[in-house]
């Protein structure tokens, strides 16, 4: 399966295309009881100086649903990338973010329309505005400066992109509406194409951010080890030194 071509493409190539949390640890104490007061010492780059906070890591996410539940989200989903795309648009100091999010904007404006006739031919009822949890984030959004917006937008898209992409792909394989699924294998290339533009983009403008992230995120991986270290050597010690009592 290839992606479309044609990345900003409308109704018709839509129809045509055939689409960490840080381990806190254990601190042992002399006796077999933890000191609640011990904290685990800072992650500390190659110069001594503390990483910034972990960028959040989302829920486990599992695309297996009913092609009714899919199509619910798929149109939740849409009506997001619109709303970002026009706030990303008019706010956004990068020429390459805003060209970006008018591209997401114009093929998710072709792919709300198919799916509302899609739906409606299946009776499913589909959102018509954005959620409580989707407001708060735009309304976030909206707060930042221009820099900051392009930087959290590409952020957010790193995230939103893969999950829609599972959703799809799960779909493509396993819809259990006949109804929905020329939507579906429609709007997959696209889909597709999305999560590799967006990735792209976001590479070039958080490229420092994402070295600093992969940084912390090995000196984490490095941290637990030596923390499971300390802690079997500890039990060793125990073990052996309640078998000496004996």
């Amino acid at each position: 399966m290839h992606p479309s071509p044609m990345f900003g493409s409308i109704h018709a190539c839509l129809l045509a295309a055939a689409l960490v949390a840080v381990s806190a640890g254990t601190a042992w104490a002399a006796d077999d009881e933890a000191d609640p007061a011990a904290q685990p010492a800072p992650l500390l780059d190659e110069d001594g100086n503390p990483f910034p906070p972990a960028r959040p890591v989302p829920p486990p996410f599992d695309p297996a649903m009913p092609a009714m539940r899919f199509a619910e989200l798929a149109m939740a989903d849409t009506l997001m990338e619109l709303a970002i795309s026009e706030l990303v648009e008019r706010q956004s100091e990068s020429l390459a973010v805003q060209d970006l999010a008018r591209r997401l904007a114009t093929n998710h404006a072709a792919i709300r329309l198919i799916l509302s006739k899609a739906a409606a031919g299946a009776s499913i009822k589909l959102p018509t505005r954005l959620d409580a949890t989707q407001r708060a984030e735009l309304d976030r959004l909206s707060r930042l400066s221009r820099a900051d917006l392009d930087r959290e937008y590409l952020w957010l898209q790193s995230v939103r992109q893969p999950r829609t992409l599972q959703m799809y792909q799960w779909q493509y394989e396993d819809c259990d509406d006949p109804r929905l699924k020329p939507f579906v294998t429609g709007t997959l290339p696209i889909i597709v194409v999305h999560a590799r533009v967006c990735d792209e983009v976001h590479r070039k403008v958080n490229a420092d951010e994402i070295r600093v992230q992969d940084k912390r995120a090995a000196a984490e991986r490095k941290a637990q080890q030596e923390r499971e270290q300390a802690e079997a050597m500890a039990a060793a010690q125990k073990k052996a030194a309640r078998k000496f009592k004996k």
